[in-house]
């Protein structure tokens, strides 16, 4: 750990101010220090906090403040006589500069960056063996690694019986139940509620875009795959997003704030949402798809906006049509797909259903467990 001294301090009207041995300047709003006061009367042994910031004095002021021996800033405040000590080290490493801010994330970060990729994705299809990361916590990793960095990975040979696909999520996290249940079929069906149950082709989609929140993952094992065709088609929604975005901003703009509604209804749900197609994080970074040519239902937006709309819309769907985007695989038995919804949109090929049978079954998680487990492993 880098060691950092502490040269001197000014106590300011609001603000403590430090001076560092590289010449950095810190600067503390003592309403910031005592809200993270580092106190046993602050801080709980979980590392949970037990003073309640909305109580706090938004004026507090120090009463004494003492640069010690051992490189640590102590404070007796005020308003209360409460003690705080700060050492050196926390106090940098909670620097609000933006430099420093920059430097913890690169830091601190257990990740490195994701990959966007086209069809020239260069692992091919980024894959694992089952038995290998049931035995293997490094083989795990990897594969973790993998859906996080490309969005989607594949993973051979899982026991082929019914509620496997369960039993994998349960590897990273918790199974996400819906109202197709904990896990759901993939197979044909005579008037079936949802295009899936069919045998026509279906263009790359993301799952359940009419929830709040949305499934983060979807999981698909393949029981059964007799036919030909019904190949899975993958494409990385962020690398076209990206592109959208550089080619053409304006119809970007439109997608990523002009909300549209998704819906899902049969005899018994009615479940809806009102987004945009494209998600936006709060410093305008990409964040997430939401396409479903399926789901969506007729434009609600000024009447003015309908051509540029449709024509933003048209071209981001002729985007991921494009096989210059997409990486395209067939599952067989014992084969598990695992993908990102809010990143990987997924489609199929047409197939005939009379050549045999085609049977997948799915089951959703959240990216939120994975990560958790990921860093983990990690750690």
């Amino acid at each position: 750990m880098e060691k950092y001294n502490i040269i001197k301090y000014s106590a300011e009207e609001n603000t403590l101010n430090i001076l560092w041995e590289d010449n950095h300047t810190s600067v503390f709003y003592y309403i910031y220090l005592r809200d993270n006061c580092l106190s046993p009367q602050n801080i709980h042994e979980s590392g949970q906090k037990i003073t309640e910031t909305a109580q706090l004095d938004p004026e507090i002021k120090p009463a004494v403040i003492e640069l010690t021996k051992d490189n640590s800033v102590n404070i007796v405040w005020q308003q209360d006589g409460h003690q705080s000590k700060f050492p050196a080290e926390w106090l940098r490493d909670h620097c609000l500069s933006k430099q420093e801010i920059e430097k913890r994330k690169v830091k601190n970060s257990l990740f490195e960056p994701i990959e966007l990729w086209d069809s020239t994705l260069s692992i091919g299809v980024p894959q694992a063996e089952y038995q290998e990361i049931i035995e293997n916590n490094t083989s795990l990793t990897v594969w973790l690694e993998y859906v996080r960095r490309y969005g989607f990975a594949v993973l051979n040979n899982v026991p082929v019986h019914s509620g496997a696909v369960a039993e994998v999520a349960r590897l990273f996290g918790y199974v996400r139940e819906t109202n197709y249940g904990r896990t759901y079929n993939e197979r044909t069906q005579i008037n079936p509620n949802n295009l899936v149950s069919s045998s026509m082709a279906l263009s790359p989609r993301t799952d359940n875009p009419y929830r709040d929140p949305v499934p983060t993952l979807q999981l698909l094992h393949c029981l059964q795959n007799e036919v030909q065709g019904g190949d899975t088609i993958v494409v990385d929604g962020y690398k076209v997003a990206a592109e959208l975005l550089a080619t053409q901003p304006g119809f970007f703009e439109l997608l990523s704030t002009v909300p549209v509604n998704f819906r899902f209804r049969d005899k018994d749900h009615w479940i809806e949402r009102n987004a945009t197609i494209i998600g936006l994080g709060p410093q305008n970074e990409l964040r997430s798809l939401r396409f479903n040519n399926r789901a969506i239902q007729p434009f609600e937006i000024e009447n003015e906006l309908i051509p540029q709309f449709y024509k933003a819309y048209q071209s981001l769907a002729g985007m991921l049509d494009n096989p210059e985007y997409q990486v395209r695989f067939k599952m067989t038995p014992g084969q598990l797909f695992i993908a990102d919804n809010e990143r990987i949109l997924h489609g199929r090929t047409s197939f005939d259903s009379k050549e045999g049978k085609r049977h997948l079954q799915g089951t959703y998680a959240d990216r939120d467990g994975l990560l958790s487990k990921l860093r983990m492993l990690k750690k």
